[in-house]
């Protein structure tokens, strides 16, 4: 999946829940950290593991919830935008999802087509592949940070986010 639509997406729907801008943002960008491991020359890594994220959470949704209340629901709110990365990735790809627990990367794919004819139909097709998970260092990526798709899909997201604060 794409940064834009990593980004996107917790960021119009953390508005919508009724955050404000200036604090929506911030979380929102923490949905890219899951695809830093590329800076490693490795991706999909265990970055993407809900375990590794939850485990790295774990202690600041601790210490938050003991000594600073009120950014307690920040942390949780920041584990989401984590989690909403890795949710995307595996509709997208063979992700890790499960890793170390489960050593196989999944991928959750799944469509519903329609036959238009002389016999209408519909064919619902849910399929999880997976293969065995190995990071694999590359020697060069190239991955788009934005497409025709993701940046339609972003700006139809970023409409009514804008309206709603126009009109606060």
């Amino acid at each position: 999946m794409e940064p834009l639509i990593h980004f996107m997406i917790p960021f119009a729907a953390l508005t919508l829940y009724g955050m404000d801008l200036r604090k929506a943002l911030p979380l929102s960008l923490l949905a890219l950290l899951p695809d830093f491991d590329v800076l490693f020359f490795v991706h999909r890594s265990f970055s993407h593991s809900i375990l590794v994220v939850v485990g790295f959470m774990a202690p600041i949704l601790v210490l938050a919830y003991r000594f600073r209340p009120r950014l307690y629901s920040y942390a949780v709110m920041a584990l989401l935008v984590l989690a909403s990365h890795l949710v995307l990735d595996v509709f997208a790809g063979y992700t890790p999802i499960l890793w170390p627990l489960y050593g196989y990367s999944i991928w959750i794919q799944a469509g519903l087509t329609v036959h238009m004819g002389s016999s209408p139909s519909l064919a619902l097709r849910v399929e999880l592949p997976t293969k065995p998970t190995t990071f694999q260092p590359f020697r060069g990526l190239d991955a788009p940070l934005f497409t025709g798709e993701g940046l339609i899909l972003s700006i139809m997201l970023l409409i009514p986010v804008l309206l709603k604060a126009y009109y606060k």
